[in-house]
């Protein structure tokens, strides 16, 4: 198996997993569990990476708005809809504080892995809950500071400096960060548990020990992980041992959260 190969393994057991967790659910159009995608709703991904969560929802006929620091990232994504979006699309290149959009302008506004990197993130997400409406749900993720202190023992330290993560949640800490930003918690969830141990034993079997190395050196430690994984996700138990992972030694977690005193509707 290549390099390529493995990657590409892996890639694809993690978005399985992902889906049998629930998210981006084209039968149901949820993006994630109790989070509809319907035909001209407004929704902003702050921090859109590869655009892969704004891609499901222009599908689905949102007007859709990505943003992220990176430019390249953005005109990757503008290419990836041209095509196929089934709403209004709208790219913007921003370090997103603020953020370059009008007040109460969406009704679900995305933000994952964004608010490790920052340096004063209740700023960045006092933000992203101006730009909602009074009806508007938050989609947030951060890395777990389970899954973190984990990689912590392995990895360069560069992957805790800036522009990388310098910023590690616990559970408490997630909560507490949202709580103050005038949101209330619908929803707290933990996640990819298989990228925590598919990054630990590719930091740790990496050679040369340096940033560098991670992408280059493929180690049968980390192809014999995703196989378990994958084998592991068709067993009649797999829903229960991956949530136990998930549980106990997530790669993220996920907060789902309204205004408060918003209704669900």
């Amino acid at each position: 198996m290549t390099d390529i190969d493995v990657k590409s393994s892996a890639v694809n057991v993690g978005l399985r997993d992902r889906t049998k967790r629930g998210w981006c659910n084209p039968e149901t159009g949820e993006l994630a569990m109790g989070v509809s995608i319907k035909p001209g709703m407004k929704v902003v991904d702050v921090g859109c990476g590869d655009g892969g969560y704004i891609t499901f929802c222009s599908r689905r006929g949102a007007d859709v708005t990505f943003i992220d620091i990176e430019e390249s990232k953005v005109k990757a994504t503008e290419a990836r809809l041209k095509d196929i979006a089934q709403g209004k699309t709208q790219g913007i290149v921003s370090e997103c504080n603020p953020i370059p959009l009008p007040n109460e302008y969406a009704d679900l506004v995305i933000s994952t892995e964004v608010l490790e990197h920052v340096r004063d993130p209740a700023a960045v997400l006092r933000e992203i809950v101006r730009i909602g409406n009074s009806q508007a749900l938050y989609l947030l993720t951060v890395p777990d500071a389970r899954g973190e202190n984990l990689l912590k023992t392995v990895v360069h330290p560069s992957y805790f400096e800036e522009p990388n993560h310098i910023q590690i949640f616990t559970s408490d800490d997630f909560e507490e960060l949202v709580l103050s930003c005038d949101l209330e918690i619908v929803r707290h969830d933990y996640l990819n548990a298989f990228w925590s141990i598919f990054y630990l034993l590719k930091w740790a079997t990496a050679v040369p020990y340096a940033p560098e190395g991670i992408n280059d050196a493929i180690h049968p430690a980390t192809i014999a992980w995703t196989k378990i994984w994958d084998e592991m996700l068709t067993h009649p138990n797999g829903d229960k041992v991956r949530d136990m992972f998930n549980n106990t030694l997530p790669g993220c977690q996920m907060i789902l959260a309204r205004r408060k005193g918003a209704s669900l509707v």
